[in-house]
């Protein structure tokens, strides 16, 4: 199965550079397993990244009312208007880039999986996450990690209806 890990951000954006952080860490321990990618950007461009692969790990930092940083939500596509790069006003979101890839008639990913990490500060010019986002970025590389490798690793990502249920 052809895998991506497809890690979204700005890393001069203090969390907002989660996802990208949490691509490198991958890298370093999935080998040639799964192509890892970084993106600025999505919308149009997640069509021409994610041709060819049937399956996609995506990982964003996300900001939900009345939710601690670091906190990591899984995702399905359906639940994505909640990350500027997954639903913009001015670009598609991934729902519907997934739809216009296959008109197109290209091989787009059945099966995909959005980690939204719970960012603290995404205003702040700074490199580095703050502290509760940068203490989930091996854990949550080494879930993803043990996903790809067929080898489950303890799970830190909560289901997004998990936070719905608990009223959040």
């Amino acid at each position: 199965m052809k895998t991506i890990v497809l890690g979204l951000g700005n890393t001069i954006l203090s969390d907002d550079g989660a996802g990208i952080y949490v691509a490198r860490a991958l890298g370093e321990r999935i080998g040639g397993a799964a192509d890892v990618r970084e993106a600025e950007l999505a919308g149009f461009d997640l069509i021409e990244i994610l041709k060819g692969y049937d399956r996609a790990y995506i990982v964003d930092a996300i900001q939900l009312d009345g939710e601690e940083p670091g906190v990591v939500f899984r995702m399905k596509p359906d639940d994505i208007r909640i990350t500027p790069r997954l639903a913009s006003f001015h670009d598609i979101d991934i729902v519907t880039a997934l739809a216009l890839g296959r008109r197109l008639e290209f091989h787009m990913p059945d099966e995909i999986v959005i980690f939204g990490v719970q960012a603290g500060d995404t205003l702040t010019l700074g490199e580095q996450c703050t502290d509760a986002v940068k203490r989930v970025i091996p854990v949550l590389a080494d879930e993803i990690a043990g996903e790809i490798r067929g080898t489950p690793h303890a799970r830190i990502s909560i289901e997004l209806s998990a936070r719905r249920n608990r009223g959040a």
